[in-house]
């Protein structure tokens, strides 16, 4: 049963909602050949015409289902082909009322469910726009009829569908305009949602103070680009980074200065490193930097470079004689272990770079 699906709708959720809407629309065409089949068969339509119908209903329906099922759509806005197959629709709905007159009050609900097709889809604009295309079609089909035909199509009773249609077609395209709405509002809706969601995401990967990665996300980023080191051998680099005296700039000249030296180390982080590099606030006034595809040497030349650009760097108007001196364990990561002892490696140079003075750099 499921490959009789896949054959008949294909495998991809969204192609198959398009094939069902299109076999939905040769459902319709269906229901026109059997209405003209029993037309036929009871003599109150001729062979010839019919027969015409039916191959044009067909042929619409086939080519459509074709042209969707095998993807040819894919490019187009509306896949489906949605307005295409209505604006058929409604053309064959009114040649099958000059056709089967005897019918004919059943192919007036015909052409309204040919209107109802597009509801989940067509926008408000495009609905009215159908509906009307379904009075003016059909009415004209009317109009010539009870003057070419007025025994079989009686003006009065021409004039008598014609309101019925009015007030169905009117009825359809007002739900179909309030359904395109609706989904107007819970596409804007959802897109909003998205936002919020990123946003929230976004939020919680970061350090609220300095906008940098927090220890958390940054692990996460961590043991991705181990694992890919692991794989391709490439080099793998870490710097852990804490900023020298901070205390004392707390004490001495407050917490706003001291937020102040940790938001302009992080900006200088950034704009040191590449795209590709990680730069996280590990804790307090320790960071964290990832260099992939860069060797312990190369790691050294970027923090060297860091550090002399926090040099000439001001941090506050109200003390502008401070500067930002960090200390610095840098070491690369080691095919096989594991994140959590590359990161020790780099503690235990970082101490050993404060122990001998601080504003320096060790290689482990």
């Amino acid at each position: 049963m499921r490959f009789l699906l896949d054959v008949l709708l294909g495998r991809e959720a969204r192609q198959r909602g398009y094939v069902l809407r299109t076999l939905l629309a040769a459902f319709g065409y269906l229901l026109g050949v059997l209405i003209a089949e029993v037309a036929v068969s009871i003599g109150v339509a001729d062979l010839g015409p019919a027969r015409v119908f039916q191959g044009a209903a067909l042929t619409a329906g086939l080519i459509s289902y074709a042209m969707v099922r095998w993807g040819w759509t894919r490019s187009f806005r509306d896949p489906a082909m949605t307005m295409t197959q209505m604006l058929v629709g409604q053309t064959l709905a009114v040649v099958a009322y000059v056709l089967l007159h005897e019918f004919r009050g059943a192919l007036i609900g015909l052409s309204v469910a040919v209107a109802s097709f597009g509801t989940f889809s067509l926008t408000r604009g495009r609905q009215w726009a159908m509906s009307l295309y379904a009075l003016l079609t059909m009415g004209a089909g009317m109009l010539w009829m009870s003057v070419r035909d007025p025994m079989n199509f009686p003006p009065e009773v021409e004039a008598v569908y014609f309101l019925a249609l009015l007030i169905l077609q009117f009825m359809a395209a007002l739900l179909g305009a309030q359904f395109g709405e609706m989904r107007r509002r819970l596409r804007s809706r959802k897109r909003e949602l998205e936002v919020a969601l990123e946003r929230i995401q976004e939020l919680a990967n970061r350090d609220s103070l300095t906008g940098l990665y927090n220890r958390r996300y940054a692990q996460e980023l961590i043991d991705h680009h181990v694992h890919l080191k692991d794989r391709n051998g490439r080099p793998l680099a870490m710097a852990l980074i804490d900023l020298d005296h901070f205390k004392q700039v707390n004490d001495q000249y407050g917490h706003a200065v001291g937020d102040r030296v940790l938001q302009t180390f992080a900006q200088q982080a950034r704009q040191a490193t590449r795209d590709a590099d990680i730069v996280a606030r590990w804790g307090g006034e320790e960071f964290l930097i990832v260099m992939p595809e860069t060797s312990a040497d190369g790691a050294a030349l970027l923090v060297e470079r860091l550090r002399e650009a926090l040099s000439a760097v001001a941090v506050s108007d109200a003390v502008p004689a401070l500067r930002i001196a960090f200390s610095a364990g840098i070491t690369a990561h080691r095919a096989g272990e594991h994140t959590d002892q590359t990161v020790h490696r780099a503690d235990e140079a970082l101490y050993e770079a404060k122990s001998a003075g601080r504003n320096r750099s060790v290689v482990a």
